[in-house]
């Protein structure tokens, strides 16, 4: 009951501490970055020898900070301990006056801890805030992570724009058959056995990577304004331009391996179904469909985030759009590959579930929880 008590009042508290100081100005007092410390080798070391980990302690002297606030504020969410005991879980910036959390807390020392997914010195302020003028600089939004993704934004359009150009100037007819609006929608194609034969080609392959840098920017953008409930976007948010491309690079190298591993999985099941001829002929239209319509999307994401739009809602749509365009293409696909084959309409079903439809399930699974 006293262990209840005590979270009852400590949540009164906080309620209330936040409230007010809501409703002050403050200035900064004291950063205790420098004093980071981690817990690794069975001792504590400084934070700045890692760079990087899932939880940081300091130390905080009571006594010093009487009318004062503790102020800490992430990109991810965190959990802040004091002593040992959880204070809050919060992705949004906590404001814990420090007097009243001291009729909970005892001693003179408190040792703070903060965990986090990814905790970094870019995403993480730890800070003691005052009512009182000091000879302090007053408190500033975290640096610059809205102007340095424009930065990577921009910077990526363009990247993407002549990895675009000299593919298409390497094979003109090749990207001509990827990016025909009449083709990609079209249920009755003439076979190209030359172009559906050679998906492993180098040239092609350059379109697969284009493809991935593409997907990858385009998710790039989403994950930088979704909310933490999305486990995904959490570990590609960026606070730095630099971080923001290493981001972008390892999401499209995943992407790429993706490519791989369907083409694997089509051309393996479409033997195993007695259907190799359609092997190549299903995952070129695969890349046809993604290389149309999300190059499309892509630009409208681009236009609407450097026109300092900044609207979740907006992000959510087109995080759902990934989903209606994966499950038009499924409908698309059968249509397509019923009219390439002669066998029976449970048997395509079949080879549809194995290579379309659970892959889709698993990929709902990754990007909306």
């Amino acid at each position: 009951m006293k262990i209840r008590a005590n979270y009852f009042l400590l949540s009164i508290l906080l309620s209330v501490g936040t409230s007010v100081a809501a409703a002050q100005e403050y200035t900064v007092t004291r950063d205790f970055e420098r004093e980071w410390k981690v817990f690794q080798n069975d001792k504590y070391e400084p934070f700045q020898k890692v760079g990087r980990s899932r939880s940081i302690f300091f130390t905080v002297e009571v006594g010093k900070y009487r009318n004062d606030y503790l102020f800490l504020e992430s990109f991810v969410p965190f959990s802040v301990f004091i002593n040992g005991q959880l204070v809050e879980s919060s992705d949004k910036p906590l404001q814990l006056k420090i007097d009243s959390l001291n009729s909970i807390f005892q001693g003179s020392v408190w040792q703070v801890s903060v965990f986090g997914e990814k905790i970094k010195s870019e995403n993480l302020r730890t800070l003691i805030l005052s009512k009182t003028p000091k000879n302090s600089s007053a408190i500033d939004p975290l640096p610059g992570r809205i102007s340095s993704f424009r930065d990577f934004a921009i910077i990526g359009i363009l990247i993407l724009m002549i990895v675009l150009i000299v593919i298409t100037q390497l094979n003109p007819k090749l990207a001509s058959d990827y990016f025909s609006v009449s083709k990609i929608f079209s249920v009755r194609e003439a076979e190209e056995t030359q172009t559906y034969s050679r998906i492993a080609s180098s040239i092609n392959i350059l379109f697969y990577v284009y493809s991935s840098l593409m997907l990858g920017y385009y998710l790039m953008i989403i994950f930088n304004f979704l909310p933490p409930q999305y486990r995904a976007a959490v570990f590609f948010q960026s606070s730095t331009f630099w971080e923001a491309v290493i981001n972008w690079l390892e999401l499209s190298f995943i992407v790429l391996a993706l490519f791989f591993v369907k083409i694997i999985l089509i051309y393996g099941l479409s033997f195993v179904f007695g259907m190799g001829q359609i092997g190549g002929f299903h995952f070129f239209n695969w890349v046809r469909l993604l290389l149309g319509v999300f190059g499309v999307l892509s630009i409208v994401v681009f236009l609407y985030f450097i026109s300092h739009g900044q609207r979740e809602g907006f992000y959510f749509f087109f995080l759902g759009t990934m989903a209606w365009v994966l499950a038009f293409w499924i409908v698309l696909i059968i249509l397509k590959l019923w009219r390439q084959m002669d066998r029976s309409l449970f048997h395509l079903f079949s080879y549809i579930c194995a290579t379309e439809l659970i892959p889709f399930l698993i990929t709902l699974k990754v990007l909306y929880y």
